[in-house]
């Protein structure tokens, strides 16, 4: 067995087990632990994290074809407009 494939089988195992260890999921366990494996220098940390409920909520809030900066700041951050109602 390759390097590779123990490192998979490893983190499919460790994947079972955070799930309970379930019955017939050892295809999607393995699947999952390929793909973690094979994008694990792709990963961001620290501030480089997106923030997705801020923008998911621009996108609902938006259909415009770009977002701006004040889009992605959280809605608690971004000043009301006098004499505006916040929308629900």
């Amino acid at each position: 067995m390759s390097d590779h494939e123990n490192d998979v089988r490893e983190r499919a195992h460790a994947i079972w087990e955070r799930e309970g260890k379930p019955e017939g999921k050892h295809q999607d366990h393995w699947t999952q632990a390929e793909h973690e494996i094979s994008h694990a220098g792709d990963q961001l940390e620290g501030d480089d994290l997106p923030n997705l409920e801020v923008l998911r909520e621009a996108a609902r809030q938006h259909t415009d074809a770009f977002i701006v900066k004040t889009d992605l700041e959280d809605a608690e951050q971004r000043e009301a407009t006098p004499g505006m109602r916040e929308q629900p």
